[in-house]
């Protein structure tokens, strides 16, 4: 064995070249530098002269730890045929053999091959084993995620019929109760028909109101929002969603300020009736979730080719693992990190469909807070941010308006 040892020492430099060389040809992915081949060479020289294979595990399990990463079954699989440990250690063994029929007699490199197959053996065993569980290992993982998945998406679709239920008999019992009065006074003929009507108007625009934020869910989660760019001053925006909110405002005491910021003034392009719907839809939230007297601040900022507006309020605030989830289907209500009590109304659509409307614009929008608390009220403040936009990004009507200002300027 130590014959072994003093004839890998002295070929120490064309078993490292031999080893790259190897590498490239066997591995597709090759996993490690010319340092590592030196450091895996000391450490079987040295588990050689002691008879001790612990300090080849240890350098085994760290290429794992470094090597094994992977985010699905196919990489997995991938990384276990292509640039796992054990071809890593084929080629190894492969360039240790080729360099000693390279410079030792038959006999001699009959005996140093052996040695070295007793080695290689052992340690590939190891890291076959070694490396094989730690795959296992992600596989479980990557297999709770995906029952993770399934469990939220079945949970996601369970509350959609369950909260399109409930909304939906609220305005339907309305037209019921209204429909069946007026059947009466109609017949009887002892009473104006006209307050019914106008309840079962009522009822209509509610249901209507319903259906359709159903329908730019589905568009927005099927990319099939479309946009009319139309030039509009934000400023404008602001005054039309105060005076579609300041009702609610006023019957729970709170405080509504409108803050009108330079660039709110400025003439920019963008789909007006979508985005006040998205900044409709932030401001129903702070006042949901905003307690009696509270108060609401909107104002606003330009950046380098965006516009930001903030909505500020003095809520219960937002959790901080629910600060993402908010923005999705149903997450309006998970300021705890909780569903909210079914006594809240609302379908939990309203944010979703904000930030939906707001990325189709090509912009984005987040929310700060510093956690939940029904008794502080810390507050939250949500961040619309979308393109300050001079022309409408679609070509041909740019063009248009360009055509038109120079016929106007003849």
């Amino acid at each position: 064995m130590i014959n072994t040892v003093d004839f890998l020492l002295k070929h120490r430099r064309d078993w490292v070249d031999e080893s790259g060389r190897m590498l490239a040809i066997h591995c597709e992915h090759p996993i490690l530098s010319t340092e590592d081949i030196e450091n895996y060479l000391d450490a079987l020289l040295e588990a050689m002269l002691t008879g001790e294979s612990s300090i080849l595990e240890k350098r085994i399990d760290g290429w794992l730890e470094a090597h094994i990463v992977f985010e699905s079954i196919e990489q997995a699989l991938t990384a276990y045929q292509e640039r796992g440990i054990v071809p890593t250690l084929h080629a190894l063994r492969n360039a240790a053999f080729a360099i000693v029929q390279k410079n030792c007699d038959a006999e001699k490199a009959l005996v140093y091959q052996n040695n070295l197959e007793v080695q290689f053996c052992q340690i590939i065993e190891y890291a076959a084993y070694r490396e094989f569980a730690a795959i296992i290992e992600k596989l479980t993982m990557s297999q709770d995620e995906i029952q993770e998945s399934f469990e939220l998406l079945e949970e996601t679709r369970l509350n959609f019929v369950t909260i399109a239920a409930q909304e939906l008999r609220t305005p339907l019992t309305l037209i019921e109760g209204y429909t069946e009065m007026l059947k009466e006074v109609l017949l009887s003929g002892e009473m104006e028909s006209g307050p019914l009507v106008s309840g079962v108007e009522s009822g209509i625009r509610k249901l209507r109101t319903i259906i359709d934020e159903l329908v730019d869910i589905s568009m927005v989660d099927t990319n099939m929002l479309m946009l009319h760019f139309q030039p509009v001053q934000i400023k404008n925006l602001l005054e039309k969603a105060k005076m579609a909110i300041e009702v609610k405002t006023i019957e729970r005491s709170q405080k509504l300020e409108i803050n009108i910021f330079p660039a709110a003034e400025e003439t920019i392009y963008v789909d007006p009736e979508r985005l006040l719907q998205a900044i409709i839809n932030v401001l129903n939230n702070s006042v949901k979730f905003t307690p009696e007297g509270g108060s609401i601040v909107v104002d606003g900022r330009k950046l380098p080719g965006f516009i930001e507006i903030t909505i500020a309020d003095t809520g219960v605030g937002i959790h901080p693992s629910a600060q993402t989830t908010i923005f999705e289907k149903f997450g309006a209500g998970r300021r705890s990190g909780q569903v909210i009590d079914d006594s809240v109304p609302g379908t939990g659509l309203g944010l979703h469909l904000a930030k939906g409307i707001l990325e189709a614009h090509g912009g984005t929008i987040w929310v700060d807070s510093q956690g939940y608390d029904e008794v502080l009220c810390p507050g939250s403040i949500f961040h619309l941010m979308f393109p300050c936009r001079e022309l409408p990004p679609d070509d041909l009507t740019a063009r248009l308006l360009g055509h038109r200002h120079g016929a106007n300027n003849e």
